[in-house]
């Protein structure tokens, strides 16, 4: 008889080493930190997490313990199962797979982390807990799929609990805690933007996965997809001795990583090779060393060599490279590596100058009708930090300190008893940052070639790609020349991809100001979240119309403006400029500044 459900082999999966090194690693010593994955749809980031849960050993547990307690390990308990083994209590053992722990793009803090169960609380007065996400992920895997889109405080949250080991519920004076150690996994999207250089810090190792260009290869995996499709029982009996194989590997080298040793050489060569590369944080060391010695437990040795070295920095800080943003991220091999252990340093070309300083911020309050991005006014909403609370009859979160006070301003306590009514009850309310979106459109036309115009319009362009980066805005970039303009990147946190475009971005042909202008302002008008600000970088010289003339074209753009934010920035400075822009931004009541007020 078959069972019910077949998971896709692990030792099936054609090509894509470095993910599956960087998973078993991880399935080694957790303590690593997790893997992040990044790569495109359909190259098989989920098959891989979801075959490796199916691939590993059992785990011992606690029966009926929601924290999945280890029974005989007192570090791996919770506090109720700490004091029943201290007291010589036998604890039930009971064996289970190791499962998929999914989290939730739309999940709160309170699901991820668990709360206080305020029934017990009140009824008894017994401090206890309502166990979340993070208390299924102990000895398990936490996944997380399209990771850059989950909130900043959460993934600080999940990657403190990898680090830490422990999750701590600090509610309403009440503290509580429970074990929280599991294999974090965590995969994206680069196109859908990337995560801020502190949280990819925190991810122990970071895999790029594209798709396989071999012709075999790609044969390989529809022949294996079609199989597995057809009789996934034959095919899973198929690989079933790889599997096993592979299984007692991960149990040996469990057991021999704590008596695996790294030699001082072997520890100043890591060193060595953060150093050179520039990287600012310790804990890229720190993964390096547990990295390679997880490396050698694979292989079934008891020591650290160099080999085991060169493969942990190609794992553990490819994503840790990019200290300064929107520095062009340097290609990380083997030789690389090799070159720098023999003290070859590596490379740097920059094709237009990111060492200039915006002498006037062109999106400060005195230049734009709002703040934004981080400048904003806070936005009341469903999640964020919590500040007070307010009456609800339907409430979201509620406020349980405000609930009990007001129960106890009303009625008093009886007998050691709150009595909490439905009128008591009051809602938390949360605030949190409102958005913003930049669109930077970008004169590219043959006027600004003249006194390297192009150059401080690019350089410009990437001082508000950076501080966009720093208030976490998206950004759009759209450059004209010819009849039109050109969408280089439509709105998008993604930085380095309008930052490659604004590099290649080539002159030429008239100036479309007007229509370009046009595309802009449609392209704010799609935005619905957000008050969009565009910044117009030119020297004015438009000579391609909307309609018959620039005088036309400004007022059918002045009807369209609405909420729009709109600033002029002249690439000409105010001896040369020719007065055009200076025109069009007085009729849109526009902030407009000239070269030399800007650096």
């Amino acid at each position: 008889m078959h069972h019910k459900f077949v998971i896709f082999p692990f030792t099936a999966i054609v090509g894509q080493e470095m993910l599956k090194k960087a998973l078993l690693i991880n399935a080694i010593d957790p303590s690593i930190g997790g893997v992040l994955i990044k790569g495109d749809k359909g190259t098989g980031k989920s098959t891989a997490v979801r075959s490796l849960a199916y691939l590993l050993p059992e785990i011992k547990k606690v029966k009926d313990c929601p924290f999945n307690c280890h029974p005989n390990d007192l570090k791996l308990m919770c506090k109720s199962c700490q004091q029943s083994y201290e007291a010589g209590k036998d604890l039930v053992e009971v064996r289970k797979k190791m499962e998929i722990v999914d989290m939730p793009i739309s999940a709160t803090e309170d699901m991820v982390i668990g709360t206080i169960d305020i029934k017990k609380v009140l009824k008894s007065g017994i401090k206890a807990m309502e166990p979340g996400i993070l208390a299924r992920a102990n000895r398990n895997i936490l996944y997380i799929d399209e990771v850059n889109l989950l909130d900043d405080h959460l993934v600080n949250v999940l990657l403190d609990c990898a680090a830490m080991g422990v999750n701590i519920v600090e509610r309403e004076g009440i503290s509580l805690y429970h074990p929280s150690r599991f294999i974090l996994v965590g995969t994206m999207n680069p196109e859908e933007g990337d995560l801020r250089p502190q949280i990819l810090d925190r991810f122990g190792l970071c895999v790029d996965v594209e798709a396989l260009t071999s012709k075999e290869d790609r044969l390989k995996i529809m022949q294996y997809r079609m199989e597995f499709d057809k009789d996934p029982w034959k095919f899973e009996e198929k690989f079933k001795k790889e599997e096993k194989v592979l299984n007692e590997k991960i149990i040996e080298s469990q057991k021999i990583l704590e008596n695996v040793k790294i030699s001082k050489v072997m520890l100043e060569k890591i060193v060595e090779i953060t150093s050179m590369l520039g990287i600012k944080t310790h804990r890229a060391d720190i993964v390096m060393e547990k990295t390679s010695k997880a490396i050698a437990a694979l292989d079934g040795r008891i020591y650290v060599v160099e080999d085991d070295i060169k493969e942990a920095a190609l794992l553990s800080l490819r994503h840790r490279m990019k200290q300064i943003p929107f520095q062009e991220e340097q290609e990380l091999n083997q030789e690389v590596i090799e070159n720098i252990i023999e003290s070859k340093p590596p490379e740097e070309v920059f094709d237009f100058d990111k060492n200039i300083h915006m002498k006037k911020k062109i999106t400060k309050k005195n230049a734009l009708t709002a703040i934004q991005g981080k400048n904003s006014s806070m936005v009341i909403g469903e999640r964020g930090r919590y500040i007070k609370a307010r009456e609800s009859k339907k409430p979201n979160s509620v406020a349980v300190d405000a609930t009990i006070r007001k129960s106890v301003r009303d009625n008093g306590v009886s007998d050691g008893r709150i009595n909490v009514l439905p009128e008591h009850v009051m809602e938390k309310v949360r605030v949190s940052r409102g958005e913003a979106l930049y669109i930077i459109l970008l004169d590219s036309s043959s006027s600004m070639r003249m006194e390297k115009k192009i150059r401080f319009a690019k350089s410009l362009s990437w001082l508000l790609l950076k501080e966009s980066y720093e208030k976490k805005n998206k950004v759009a970039l759209l450059a004209f020349r010819g009849d039109e303009a050109e969408v280089l990147a439509k709105p998008t946190s993604n930085v380095d991809l309008i930052e490659k475009s604004l590099q290649s971005l080539p002159t030429g042909g008239k100036t479309p100001l007007t229509p370009a202008i046009f595309q802009a302002l449609e392209m704010a008008q799609e935005e619905k979240k957000v008050k969009p600000t565009i910044i117009v970088i030119s020297d004015g010289r438009g000579n391609v119309f909307l309609n018959n003339n620039l005088e036309e074209d400004v007022k059918k753009l002045i009807e369209m403006i609405d909420e729009t934010n709109i600033v002029f920035v002249n690439a000409e400075s105010r001896n040369r400029s020719v007065g055009i822009l200076e025109n069009v931004s007085m009729k849109f009541s526009a902030p407009h500044f000239y070269l030399e007020d800007v650096v």
